[in-house]
């Protein structure tokens, strides 16, 4: 069900910034932000990286108890898919995913 890291980015460019999680995607020229989510599907926690601060304050406000600082990202009190959900609510969505008892999902959102 996992898609390869190359099918993840094939139609991507070069970064448009010195952020290496914006990009421009040369089929439609729209820009997109991505951040990831790392997790197990059985857990209760969540690891969320390269969120504004904006955004990380309006998760942290939804799932009490969080934003204990983790290497380059946040700690969620709130389930992986919690946590994509509302993501989604900011306008990310899904695009693609690896691992098996620990997985890192990848999400965008237009720019």
């Amino acid at each position: 069900m996992a898609k390869s890291n190359e099918s993840c980015i094939d139609t991507m460019a070069e970064p448009v910034s010195a952020m290496p999680e914006k990009w421009v995607n040369t089929a439609t020229s729209e820009t997109f932000y991505y951040v990831g989510v790392r997790g197990s599907p059985y857990a209760t926690e969540s690891s969320v990286f390269e969120l504004s601060p904006d955004e990380l304050l309006a998760l942290t406000k939804r799932f009490q108890s969080s934003a204990s600082t983790v290497v380059n990202g946040a700690l969620i009190k709130g389930r992986p898919f919690s946590v994509i959900n509302a993501l989604a609510e900011l306008g990310y969505r899904v695009i693609c995913s690896t691992g098996e008892a620990e997985i890192l999902w990848t999400l965008q959102r237009e720019v």
